[in-house]
């Protein structure tokens, strides 16, 4: 095993064996730790009367949860560390965190084009508490950083060991956009259009990753985003929310625009920027490899 400039400077081999089960194991593990953490969060909710509290204990168990399991999974399958996995010390990029801020201000903006209307929810004071502490703790920061910790950490890593980094990130990319299809009821154009979209993401994420060394840019980068579109915070669709405190209501029935039955981040719009995000990230990553930094 041989460490670089990097965290994730790691070039040894493993069996497809290996690497699939370490695949399945790692998912395994975000399951898991996703059903005891809400598990144990709405038990705190039911015994305080205050979902706010169980949002909290959610978002903190979910992540700790999830790294404990990784870390069993990469000693004892991968013989490996965390470190070599992208999950180490915490360090973004000062570019990552600006784009974190820019992807879904841009959307936004480009939504607000669309013909539509406000809708703003008559919540009470602790109704909003729980939709801010849930939007912003479990979905934002829980949610981004435990799917960036399995997808652009353990995932993508073990099939460049396995294989090379063209497989490690395209499959995980196609992977996470098709985990977005479970639990929903979609038609083929919907679900076409969802796996578009979340498989450009995925690309995106692998991409910051690979550039900034390690995955806490594109957790940052997946929080933000999900805390602004993908929470109880700001809903754009073609209905309005109840468990949202904003909701801009699309005064259209386009599948393009709307994203379907999964919504706006599966829309031709939201497309359109993880595209101009792609080549961005894929120019640094470029400029770096011309600069013979080592990753």
């Amino acid at each position: 095993m041989r460490k670089g400039a990097d965290d994730m400077d790691v070039t040894v081999k493993t069996s497809t064996k290996r690497a699939v089960s370490a695949i399945v194991l790692s998912i395994l593990v975000l399951i898991a730790a996703q059903l005891v953490s809400v598990s144990a969060g709405t038990g705190i909710a039911s015994l305080t009367a205050q979902a706010a509290f169980g949002n909290v204990a959610a978002a903190g168990l979910y992540p700790l949860l999830t790294v404990l399991g990784l870390r069993v999974l990469c000693n004892k399958i991968l013989r490996c560390s965390l470190a070599d996995c992208g999950i180490s010390k915490c360090k973004i990029k000062p570019v990552w965190g600006i784009c974190a801020i820019c992807m879904p201000t841009i959307v936004i903006i480009a939504f607000l084009f669309v013909p539509g209307h406000w809708e703003n929810s008559a919540m009470e004071p602790w109704e909003a508490a729980d939709a801010l502490t849930g939007s912003v703790l479990f979905t934002g920061f829980a949610v981004g950083f435990v799917e960036e910790a399995v997808f652009r950490g353990v995932i993508m890593k073990v099939l460049e060991m396995r294989w090379n980094r063209v497989i490690a990130v395209l499959v995980p990319s196609v992977m996470f956009g098709a985990l977005h299809v479970i639990g929903t009821s979609m038609d083929f154009l919907s679900f076409l259009q969802l796996v578009i979209a979340g498989s450009a993401v995925g690309i995106w994420f692998s991409l910051v990753t690979y550039e900034s060394g390690n995955i806490w840019s594109n957790a940052f980068i997946h929080s933000i985003w999900n805390i602004c579109m993908g929470s109880g915070i700001l809903y754009i669709s073609m209905e309005a929310s109840e468990n949202s405190i904003f909701s801009y209501v699309l005064d259209t029935d386009s599948f393009l625009i709307s994203g379907g039955d999964f919504g706006v981040e599966a829309s031709c719009i939201s497309i359109v920027v993880y595209l101009i995000f792609i080549l961005l990230a894929g120019a640094l990553l470029k400029s770096r490899d011309k600069a013979g930094v080592k990753r």
